[in-house]
């Protein structure tokens, strides 16, 4: 059961060949997360809000990382940005899991590649070995949002969809 990552960021084009996500990112790995401040008093009593971690995606240098190195240092808003975790369902590649941003900002951006080890030997430092052999720079990006939606497709055992559940949280307003 392969997975498909896809981001796609408002005036920021990618190099995707899939026909479903056509100038969209191809991305290798993500996380993210939400947080809960925790009073120093007992464990389940909050004295805050909850939060956004930063959402993070890695994806090998294309068209889009000249963009992304600019939108983070002009600190640029970002209207939308939509992220998609894909795999195949009765026969045709389709989202299970969608992240969807608004207001969005690139927090940080930044390249790694191979480097030689001291014997000589080369050892990836977040880098990707080709097809052909050849190791491809990564980039890593960090994105805050000021809103988020989460929305999951269940996919039953003769793998067909099984209706969704969403669920959002406006920062901002909540703040």
């Amino acid at each position: 059961m392969a997975s498909d990552f896809y981001i796609k960021i408002d005036g920021i084009d990618g190099d995707s060949n899939d026909k479903s996500h056509s100038k969209w990112i191809e991305v290798v790995s993500f996380s993210h997360g939400a947080v809960q401040n925790v009073g120093a008093g007992r464990a389940t009593d909050v004295s805050g809000r909850g939060a956004f971690e930063p959402f993070s995606f890695v994806h090998l240098i294309d068209k889009a990382t000249p963009k992304i190195q600019q939108f983070c240092m002009s600190g640029q808003k970002i209207a939308k940005v939509q992220f998609q975790v894909c795999r195949a369902v009765a026969g045709k590649q389709e989202p299970v899991y969608e992240v969807t941003m608004e207001n969005v900002k690139i927090s940080k951006a930044s390249i790694k590649s191979v480097v030689s080890g001291s014997n000589g030997a080369a050892s990836m430092i977040d880098s990707f070995q080709g097809a052909d052999g050849a190791y491809m720079p990564l980039e890593q990006v960090e994105l805050i949002a000021g809103k988020i939606t989460w929305k999951y497709t269940a996919i039953k055992p003769d793998n067909t969809k099984d209706g969704a559940v969403e669920a959002n949280f406006n920062q901002i307003e909540n703040a």
